[in-house]
């Protein structure tokens, strides 16, 4: 079968027959800003789930002696929250009463999978 064109004689081939070019999505790097979103929106995420009655000079002696191991050890450390911030199942503190200092690879890998008091049928899907 042969496609032929349509004989319009004089009349508009209106929108069914304009040709509309797309952009592709732009990708999105971690070298061009993304890393920058993520870090706001973990701030945001962490200052709603700071209460008013948390000591803010605890929290930063957290983060400075996370660094002071990571200097020490030559092994990075970070933060952890021992119960998780985001996850649909529970919703933890940004408080120092819920932090514990663990090696960055611990902490990746442990990720929102496990808390104290979790229930025995979610540790049973691990």
């Amino acid at each position: 079968m042969t496609q032929r064109e349509l004989d319009l004689d004089g009349w508009h081939a209106g929108p069914l027959f304009v040709v509309v070019k797309r952009r592709a999505p732009k990708l999105v790097s971690a070298f061009d800003g993304s890393r920058r979103i993520w870090g706001m929106r973990r701030r945001a995420s962490e200052r709603q789930a700071t209460p008013a009655w948390a000591d803010p000079d605890l929290t930063r002696a957290f983060y400075r002696l996370a660094r002071i191991y990571t200097e020490a050890l030559g092994e990075r450390f970070s933060v952890d929250h021992i119960v998780p911030l985001t996850d649909p199942r529970v919703c933890g503190l940004h408080w120092h009463g819920n932090f514990q200092i663990l090696p960055l690879l611990d902490n990746v890998s442990k990720g929102t999978s496990h808390w104290p008091g979790m229930p025995e049928e979610q540790l049973e899907l691990e």
